[in-house]
């Protein structure tokens, strides 16, 4: 893993992007409220160097009304409605830009004409797929209102349609908290960082301990800035989460891990911001709402369970080896030069 980690690009993040979705109908026609972030969305539709070195909200809104020919066919094949098995007409009748988390978003009101009001609803999502070379992953907050049905669902490339009535709150949970584990396992600094406390840990209670002040931490500023509550830029979080990879390593090369518990709850905090990231909710509270967010915090639970089921077994191997300590302080090493790389192409390339 180690060895891997050296070679991969400085981010330690697939380039990942969120939606969302608000669908309702209205008689024979389905209002289609699509969000989506603007650079992807100029990516995707090759709307030109102009879309992408638009400076202000009001250029990328000009963008957008000048490109509706080329917006509207794009999503006429990625986002498709059908009722009883018949496909529904759809026409892009609006765009507006806003920003979510400062990150400037293009808002699509898309309108279906399904030719009757009730019957078995069928939306199916494929956009930013692969061959749009847009996003390394996409995902899609979907909430809707259709055919006598309300709920909220996720739409991914593992996921790309769904059936009004067709889920349940535990369905619902049960993506959310797959995207959890998705999400901590494919962020490698997040990844290294759990890796660091392992090595760090000299038996399973002081794992068990380091764990779970770093649970507590990330629960703690991953729901209150899904909230809404607390709003930390990313510019400041990212470089941060790099830094903590390089300390917490550092910190078991010199065997100063006595104070591990408060700069690990400290660190947790800035984590619980990273994993918020992914998500951007922005709604009201909602009971749904509170559902989807706790299903995804456990699945990130979940996902580092896992992790440290596989790491830590073979580390108390290691360590009742002959070769344990030039092994765990060359692992040791990587890790805080690979940290203390991310920090700086953060802090000066951000």
């Amino acid at each position: 893993m180690f060895l891997v980690s050296g070679g991969l690009p400085a981010s330690a993040h697939v380039r990942d992007s969120t939606g969302y979705s608000d669908i309702t109908a209205n008689g024979a026609e389905v209002s289609y409220a699509l969000s989506l972030e603007y650079e992807m969305l100029a990516r995707a539709v090759d709307l030109g160097p102009e879309a992408l070195s638009a400076s202000d909200d009001s250029q990328r809104r000009a963008v957008l009304v000048a490109a509706t020919g080329n917006l509207e066919a794009y999503l006429s094949e990625r986002v498709t409605i059908f009722l009883d098995g018949a496909l529904c007409k759809p026409a892009l009748e609006g765009t507006a830009i806003r920003s979510r988390e400062e990150v400037p978003y293009a808002e699509l009101d898309l309108a279906y004409d399904c030719g009757g009001s009730s019957g078995s609803y069928l939306v199916k999502y494929g956009v930013f797929s692969a061959g749009d070379a847009a996003a390394d992953d996409h995902s899609n907050i979907v909430e809707y209102s259709l055919g006598g049905h309300e709920g909220q669902t996720v739409l991914d490339s593992g996921h790309t349609e769904f059936t009004a009535g067709g889920g349940s709150v535990v369905t619902a949970a049960a993506r959310f908290g797959a995207m959890g584990v998705e999400h901590i396992l494919s962020g490698l600094d997040h990844v290294l960082f759990v890796v660091a406390l392992a090595l760090g840990a000299a038996t399973l209670r002081s794992l068990l301990g380091v764990v779970s002040m770093f649970t507590l931490a990330h629960s703690a500023t991953l729901i209150s800035a899904l909230l809404g509550w607390i709003s930390v830029p990313s510019e400041v979080v990212e470089p941060l989460i790099a830094l903590s990879i390089a300390f917490v390593a550092i910190e078991n090369l010199l065997g100063a891990t006595r104070r591990r518990l408060p700069v690990v709850f400290v660190f947790g905090l800035l984590h619980g911001l990273g994993f918020a990231g992914s998500l951007r909710v922005t709604e009201d509270f909602s009971w749904s709402l509170a559902t989807s967010l706790l299903s995804f915090n456990a699945g990130i639970e979940a996902g580092q369970a896992l992790l440290l089921l596989a790491a830590f077994p073979l580390i108390l191997l290691v360590r009742r080896s002959g070769w344990s300590v030039p092994v765990l302080r060359g692992a040791t090493v990587a890790v805080t030069a690979v940290g203390l790389f991310w920090f700086i192409e953060r802090f000066l390339f951000a």
